[in-house]
């Protein structure tokens, strides 16, 4: 079993098979349920134009259930995103799981393979999503045999077992037209609490109504790009929607944008916090800049969470032409007991789309030859089995897909400048290397620090990149001069931002009396002789250390007991299955105080 879920009664699963929407089951109304509905793989926007039946069926479905339960659907990223979209005003939206498929789906030169379906979850209740503490067994580096990921010196802090589980799922895979039996077996553990007794899987995909057409949505004509107009890099300093404005027609190759998510981050220059209707009409707004500025043909992409990627998606779909739809893979602050990795990034083309330069031209630079191709799944970073793989002559690359974890966050301090929402370079390399050409014009209508116009300097773009905050406009300006120097503006700082993308004050560098290590671990000592977590009090009594260090050393008392409240892990294969006969006191995920 590739997880674990703790107290779990596994749901009994009970399967219908379908041949027509009119068989489609009805729910008891009297009891909380769970449901699972697999629909036909491959379903498209164009499929999505003829299924109103089938959205009155499912949402006079949802409006039968008992308020606290829950429904599951296994379909297409675009398909889910219809589903969500018409279930919005009975069910709420919970999160959306990317779950890998068996083998990418290679179609056409003019979209990148398919490696992912999308597990939509939607609840009755407005609550958070009730459910077991699920865990993902460790992965394994088949070079060198230690986990996947360098624990370093926090392997303390980590449960024996595993992480807890992410929404994006990919150590289990989905083979389209097979039953996801892994996929039913989690989702019966993960629902196995009170008050629920059964999972009940609703199998369309032999539904002739819902089986994927040939066809394509109907799309609108789109104008042709003026050749005598020529945009030149720029970084300019003002408001996003006045300054696309002033874009012409049809005048850019390709446009990304990683907007404010209205989260209540902080922002020089941006009350991210936004009433939702107010936030969605001004997103409406830059996204038809967007859209009128493109050239035929040419992509447009931007990257959010799954819920507001699908309303981008609702909105650009009726003046694009949807194209991919890019799970990255990119944990964030931990806030919840499903660790938010999924980023989406929603990709459309001005009327029929090109073939991807990063997919069709076979003269490439360096850059682009390893940012269109993904390293391989589980091997690790650490440098000396990336030497030693080298040395043997390992092949750890292959071509990229839709579905993408090997680009990390910027986690330490000495790579950051002082912006809260900092995107790695990898990131954008591997966009603007799949979506535009040398030469071609790339725009970034939230551009921050420079990340993207910087990338798309480093490989023979031109740009455009507009920013609201005169700060973070200085910044990238000081930084494109970096680079205009020689240097590299991605390189070590010495410096320490001060910009956080956490509410979570940062810890000055220091020297340490006393280990952080030691002190946890002093306290997990503590806690198996008491058969409880101490508190101040009793581990001023009972520890070896004073008190004084855990004050100083530490942001919170949950992060002093980090330690005590799971079991420790090691990134060694053969040591790592160990025994959990004598479980954790209150065996909870450490929670990093810091992501940054």
């Amino acid at each position: 079993m590739a997880h674990q879920s703790e107290n779990a009664i596994r749901l009994k699963v009970r399967t219908s098979t379908l041949s027509k929407l009119d068989d489609m089951p009805t729910p008891s109304g009297l009891t909380p349920e769970v449901w699972f509905f697999i629909l036909p793989y491959g379903r498209s926007l164009a499929d999505a134009d003829t299924s109103d039946e089938w959205y009155k069926r499912i949402t006079y479905f949802a409006e039968g259930l008992h308020n606290d339960s829950v429904i599951a659907f296994l379909t297409t990223p675009a398909d889910a995103a219809e589903i969500c979209t018409h279930l919005g005003g009975v069910m709420q939206y919970q999160l959306v799981v990317s779950v890998k498929l068996s083998e990418p789906i290679v179609s056409n030169s003019v979209q990148l393979p398919v490696h992912h379906a999308e597990i939509l979850v939607m609840s009755k209740y407005k609550a958070s999503l009730r459910h077991t503490k699920t865990r993902i067994a460790y992965t394994f580096c088949p070079a060198c045999d230690k986990t996947t990921k360098d624990y370093g010196g926090k392997k303390h802090l980590y449960h024996a077992f595993g992480t807890l589980a992410s929404d994006v799922w990919r150590d289990i895979s989905y083979v389209p037209g097979l039953v996801p039996q892994e996929i039913i077996n989690r989702l019966a553990d993960l629902f196995g609490l009170e008050p629920y007794t059964e999972l009940q899987v609703v199998d369309l995909s032999l539904v002739n109504e819902l089986r994927p057409s040939k066809g394509t949505a109907k799309q609108e004509s789109v104008g042709t790009t003026d050749s005598t107009f020529v945009l030149h890099s720029s970084l300019i300093a003002g408001d996003a929607l006045l300054e696309l404005r002033k874009i012409p027609d049809n005048s850019v190759d390709f446009c990304f944008a990683d907007p404010p998510y209205n989260l209540a981050k902080r922002y020089d220059s941006w009350e991210d916090s936004l009433q939702e209707t107010e936030y969605l009409n001004w997103c409406n707004q830059w996204l038809d800049e967007l859209a009128r500025v493109v050239k035929p043909g040419r992509t447009v992409a931007v990257l959010n969470i799954p819920i507001l990627a699908i309303r981008y998606f609702e909105h650009l779909k009726t003046r694009l032409v949807f194209q991919n739809w890019i799970t990255w893979d990119a944990l964030s602050l931990p806030v919840r007991n499903i660790m938010p990795a999924n980023y989406s990034i929603v990709c459309f083309s001005k009327g029929e789309p090109r073939p991807l330069p990063g997919l069709v031209n076979h003269e490439k630079s360096n850059v682009e030859e390893v940012a269109l191709t993904t390293q391989s799944e589980n091997f690790c970073l650490r440098a000396s089995c990336i030497s030693s793989r080298r040395r043997r002559g390992v092949n750890d690359r292959e071509r990229v897909t839709d579905l993408w974890w090997d680009i990390h966050r910027l986690k330490h301090n000495s790579r950051r400048v002082d912006h809260p929402t900092q995107l790695p370079p990898q990131l954008m390399r591997r966009l603007i290397a799949l979506y535009s050409a040398e030469g071609e014009v790339v725009l970034d209508p939230f551009n921050g620090s420079g990340t993207t116009t910087l990338c798309a300097a480093e490989m023979g773009r031109r740009y455009i990149g507009i920013e609201l905050s005169r700060e973070y406009h200085e910044l990238a300006m000081e930084r494109h001069a970096s680079l205009s120097r020689g240097e590299d503006p991605f390189g070590k700082s010495d410096s320490v931002p001060v910009a956080k993308n956490s509410r979570v004050k940062r810890v000055a560098n220091r020297k340490y009396e006393v280990p952080k290590k030691t002190l946890q671990l002093e306290v997990k000592r503590v806690a198996d002789k008491l058969g409880h977590l101490p508190s101040r009090a009793e581990l001023q009594k009972w520890g070896q250390y004073p008190i004084r260090l855990y004050d100083e050393y530490f942001a919170s008392w949950a992060d002093v007991c980090a330690a005590a409240k799971t079991t420790g892990m090691s990134e060694l294969r053969t040591t790592a299955e160990v025994s959990l006969a004598d479980p954790p006191i209150l065996a909870e995920e450490p929670r990093p105080l810091d992501p940054e």
